[in-house]
């Protein structure tokens, strides 16, 4: 789950609502000037919301 920072509340109480686990947060690699979308806007994502099991940790 991708959230820029307005969002980042909502998606952190969404994950733990929904997985019931604290999720790990990590920032979103820009180095390569890829837009990755928030999940909640169309603003750029910061951060990376997930866990060792999420598919979204394997991601490219």
């Amino acid at each position: 789950m991708y959230s820029c920072e307005e969002h980042i509340d909502e998606a952190l109480d969404d994950w733990v609502y929904g997985v019931e686990t604290f999720p790990e947060l990590e920032l979103v690699d820009n180095s390569e000037n890829l837009w990755i979308t928030c999940g909640y806007c169309e603003n750029k994502a910061i951060y990376m919301v997930g866990n060792e099991c999420s598919d979204t940790k394997y991601r490219n």
